[in-house]
């Protein structure tokens, strides 16, 4: 079991549905916590991101699983190349947060101070957080809609 979290602040409609088809297509089943708008954080941008995380299932060992996450990062045209790719924007951003045979990869006391990741965390587990001055971001993939409560039909 992995926990990974999405950003984009390129074409973010685009790049997070395509990604969380990917995910879907890879891993099957997938739980997808909203996604929030947020301004960019340790770096300078115009373009607000987008950011949720996503808990599946894989048997991937870490490292085969990390590689396919750059491997994507970079197809969707993100140049993990540049000297500044961690303060530029970028098409995709996808970091492993909690594995099941290691835990969270970073402390729950870090996640807190990292707006981005800790509310679509909430979200996704179902915790209490302060309530946050973002936006909940909703997109389709396929005919699911991704990222909020679905409204029952009468």
């Amino acid at each position: 079991m992995y926990i990974v979290s999405i950003g984009s602040n390129i074409k973010p409609s685009h790049h997070v549905t395509w990604v969380v088809q990917h995910m879907n297509q890879a891993f099957g089943e997938l739980i997808v916590s909203r996604f929030f708008q947020t301004q960019a954080f340790l770096m300078v941008s115009r373009h607000s991101f987008w950011n949720g995380v996503v808990m599946f299932s894989s048997d991937l060992p870490f490292d085969e699983l990390k590689k396919l996450l750059s491997d994507w990062e970079v197809e969707s045209g993100r140049n993990r190349n540049h000297p500044q790719c961690s303060i530029r924007d970028r098409t995709l951003d996808l970091d492993i947060l909690w594995q099941d045979q290691s835990g969270w990869l970073d402390s729950i006391k870090e996640l807190k101070g990292l707006p981005y990741i800790w509310y679509p965390m909430c979200s996704l587990l179902g915790l209490r957080a302060m309530k946050p001055r973002l936006g909940t971001v909703w997109f389709m993939v396929g005919c699911e809609l991704l990222g909020g409560k679905r409204k029952r039909l009468r």
